[in-house]
């Protein structure tokens, strides 16, 4: 092999490895995806704290409870965490997430650990429930506005293995909501709609929604397989031969160019070799 054809194959090969790698990664993500992750470097997992511990189970589950003030007619942003590492329940709210009445001063947020009133149909509650709450001075609950993203509610799964769907307490019954990743190991959250009782649900084999496991995978195929056909592609412009280059000599005739050195060129020496003075 030329050096030349070396030179041209070395980008190829560089490319084709770059593309490999982001293909797979690509199907792991769609396997299996995680969101962008929240925390920088690797966070170490504190033994989740159970409301009511069994065996080697670890107790005392922390709480959390703010008041921030009104300003304007807007709720304030809301940022409530219980205080494990990394926390086990959170919520977090936007500017103007609840409906505040005409003379409010303040609100006040809460999560809290409680006691589960009623047990799911299907699956079981896996760690604790927690009841996320957002009142005026006088106790009174906000009401939420309607809005896509603006409130945000995390939990924590006990067992970083354990699959699990988060549920919210309705009218006596848990319904399962469309979970996601919460990017960080063992974190789960849903965009919340109303507050009240949520916990996390094993076993249920309902709600959640989102790419199935083998749908991920076929579309996890169908996505490599295009980067593949994409890279053979480039490497088959890549390796075409190269046109040789020829020199026109009339509209008709064409010739490849000679290697040979053209004709010296004259001196001005006079005959018999010796420089004129």
């Amino acid at each position: 092999m030329s050096r030349i054809e070396r030179l041209r194959r070395e980008p190829v090969i560089g490319l084709l490895a770059i593309v490999v790698g982001l293909g797979l990664a690509l199907a792991v993500q769609v396997a299996a995806p995680v969101g962008v992750p929240l925390y920088d470097g690797v966070p170490v997992l504190e033994p989740y704290r159970f409301l009511h511990p069994t065996g080697n189970q670890v107790g005392d589950p922390t709480s959390f409870e703010a008041t921030k003030a009104v300003e304007g007619s807007e709720s304030p942003a809301l940022l409530a965490a219980t205080t494990e590492n990394p926390p086990q329940a959170q919520l977090v709210a936007g500017l103007g997430a609840f409906v505040v009445p005409p003379g409010t001063t303040s609100v006040k947020v809460s999560v809290t650990p409680v006691d589960a009133t009623v047990q799911p149909e299907s699956g079981q509650i896996a760690g604790n429930v927690y009841r996320f709450a957002v009142t005026d001075e006088s106790g009174g609950p906000l009401q939420p506005k309607t809005c896509d993203t603006c409130r945000t509610l995390v939990l924590r799964v006990p067992d970083e293995g354990l699959e699990a769907k988060i549920a919210h307490l309705e009218g006596g019954t848990w319904v399962d909501l469309q979970t996601l990743h919460a990017g960080v190991a063992a974190m789960l959250q849903i965009n919340a709609s109303a507050l009240g009782d949520y916990a996390l649900i094993a076993g249920s084999g309902s709600g959640g929604g989102g790419i199935g496991g083998a749908d991920a995978l076929i579309f996890g195929a169908v996505a490599l397989g295009l980067f593949f056909a994409v890279v053979a592609g480039l490497f088959w412009y890549r390796r075409r031969p190269a046109p040789v280059p020829v020199a026109q000599l009339g509209p008709t005739r064409a010739r490849v160019p000679s290697k040979r050195k053209g004709p010296r060129r004259p001196t001005n020496r006079p005959p018999g070799g010796r420089s004129s003075s």
